[in-house]
């Protein structure tokens, strides 16, 4: 099947009001063939950029003009990233243009090329090529699918600006979404109909509600895989992919935005919780902490990471159960002092052996206590 032409999309000049949302149109469109991984791709993206030059005019603007989007996607961005960039930028020079919102005060909000722009200011350059685009109805949802198109955002950065797109066009608060999102995904699994989920993200916005509802979704879950849809994502890939992401421990979101942890090695990580290893949450964070340098330092593989992790699961089950092991010991010699056994003893052992008891259970009320 022929590759669509991207560039046709901008055949017609379109007025500065219209354009945002042919790019929003556009950003979903890189997206599919990405995923389609067709190879005529970037001959598609430099017609495009020819066009945008053409009719938005390419201009050169002071970099101490651009402000950052306060809403964009993109909240993590080390001095490794901008230096990489600036390395690239030094080598090829600015190869595509920068894409930049006009504000009433005669300053930009950047909506593309964060990355770019960082990396100019540490080389030292005093302005950037640019495309100046009219401000969109909604500036949040235009950073997004520019940054789902051309970006590459981590999982945790992808994941918090996706829902909160979603969580603001449903209405919805992030468990409603959660519960309803896994419901859906668990049904169409069970029905064996993932592979028909996917094949709609290749279609257009018709043919994808018509999915749906040959699908049997409908309503506000229909709603939520059409937005998700919308922004060129896999619904069932969000679920089992980004949605994890928001429920990570503070640590490893910290090391994600610090020291760029992959998704794959945060989410294996996450199984040494205090409940899976039976212990506190402070030991349950040093141990994942103490994983994770070793992850970073020894540069681990998603395979190699989860075998440190098991490695470490089954250090505590063993330790777990050696002491199950000595505690069912005392259970039944306990269980094995018998009335008639009591009578026989004396006095004084009888009340020994209560002041013991009394005093263990403190103890043990001790231990239940700081364990809650």
């Amino acid at each position: 099947m022929a590759l669509p032409k991207i560039a046709s999309k901008f055949s017609i000049a379109v007025q500065k009001t219209e354009q945002e949302q042919k790019i929003a149109e556009l950003q979903i469109e890189i997206e599919r063939l990405r995923t389609a991984q067709s190879p005529e791709l970037e001959n598609e993206l430099q017609k495009l950029r020819e066009q945008l030059q053409n009719q938005s005019g390419e201009v050169q603007v002071d970099l101490n003009l651009i402000d950052p989007n306060p809403n964009q996607p993109r909240q993590t961005i080390t001095p490794e990233f901008i230096q990489a960039k600036a390395r690239l930028l030094k080598k090829h020079g600015q190869i595509s243009a920068v894409i930049l919102v006009r504000q009433s005060n005669g300053r930009y909000i950047l909506l593309d090329g964060q990355l770019r722009t960082e990396g100019a200011k540490l080389l030292g350059w005093s302005t950037i090529r640019a495309v100046i685009v009219a401000m969109p109805n909604d500036l949040d949802q235009s950073a997004l699918l520019t940054f789902l198109g051309f970006e590459d955002l981590n999982p945790l950065d992808k994941a918090e600006a996706v829902f909160k797109e979603v969580m603001k066009s449903a209405n919805l608060s992030m468990d409603e979404v959660s519960t309803m999102l896994g419901t859906v995904i668990k049904r169409i699994e069970r029905n064996g109909n993932s592979k028909e989920l996917a094949k709609l993200m290749a279609v257009s916005v018709d043919e994808q509600q018509q999915g749906l509802e040959l699908l049997e979704i409908t309503g506000k879950e229909q709603s939520l895989l059409l937005m998700l849809l919308e922004l060129g994502l896999n619904p069932s890939s969000v679920k089992a992919n980004l949605m994890p992401m928001l429920y990570l421990p503070q640590d490893l979101k910290q090391v994600i935005r610090q020291h760029g942890l992959k998704g794959a090695h945060a989410l294996a990580l996450a199984t040494l919780s205090a409940k899976a290893l039976d212990i506190s949450e402070n030991q349950a964070a040093s141990e994942r902490i103490a994983a994770t340098d070793e992850v970073l330092k020894k540069n681990l593989t998603v395979t190699e990471t989860r075998e440190l992790v098991r490695k470490i699961k089954i250090k505590y089950l063993k330790s777990n159960e050696q002491e199950l092991k000595e505690v069912k010991i005392i259970f039944q010699k306990v269980n094995g002092i018998s009335g008639d056994l009591l009578k026989k003893a004396s006095s004084k052992q009888l009340h020994e052996m209560r002041s013991l008891f009394q005093q263990k259970l403190q103890e043990i009320d001790k231990v239940i206590a700081t364990s809650k």
